[in-house]
């Protein structure tokens, strides 16, 4: 009788191990994921979680498309807006560096200014997608209209190529603040 029971314990243990399941006996193969192409992760980093504005701009032309009312997305534009505590202008010698000038180890990956623009004019090296900002000071332009256009260009000119470097948080307001200053102050050397 005894050996019928041992058996039986026996047989039963083996049925519960034959019925457990693949997953608990055998690690499962993990499947692979698919390598994206640099193509493909430009694409999602583009196109995802962008606001309906973005969405609109984000058209070959670069112009605001046909049912946008202008007035509407500039006054939304501007309401995105954040200013320093201290105003728009702020210290035109940390501005310089933020601007990113190359020969004062200013190569700034957040303002990075010289990538579209000329500023100090004993700096060769500059871009040209955006317009010349040398001698800035003396175009008369308003402090807080350039501290708008850094912050989010947009408010002014929408679907404007400029970066919107306060609306992403690649500046922050005070940064802003000191470019702003580079740019207007007579002693400043984008202005000599």
């Amino acid at each position: 009788m005894k050996k019928i029971v041992i058996a039986g314990a026996f047989a039963g243990l083996g049925l519960l191990v034959a019925c457990q399941p693949a997953a608990q006996r055998a690690e499962a193969p993990k499947a692979e994921k698919k390598k994206l192409s640099a193509e493909e992760k430009f694409k999602i980093a583009l196109f995802k979680n962008q606001d309906k504005w973005q969405k609109a701009c984000s058209n070959p032309t670069q112009l605001v498309p046909e049912g946008i009312d202008i007035d509407t997305f500039k006054k939304e534009m501007l309401a995105t807006v954040k200013y320093p505590e201290g105003g728009v202008m702020g210290d035109w010698k940390k501005g310089e560096k933020l601007f990113g000038d190359p020969r004062k180890q200013g190569k700034s990956l957040r303002g990075n200014c010289y990538a579209c623009h000329c500023g100090d004019p004993t700096v060769i090296a500059c871009g040209n997608i955006g317009p010349s900002l040398r001698g800035y000071a003396k175009r008369g332009k308003d402090p807080k209209e350039t501290y708008i256009r850094i912050y989010n260009s947009w408010a002014q000119n929408p679907c404007s190529v400029m970066p919107r470097l306060g609306y992403h948080g690649v500046l922050k307001p005070q940064e802003i603040a000191d470019i702003v200053a580079f740019l207007h102050d007579p002693s400043s050397p984008i202005n000599k």
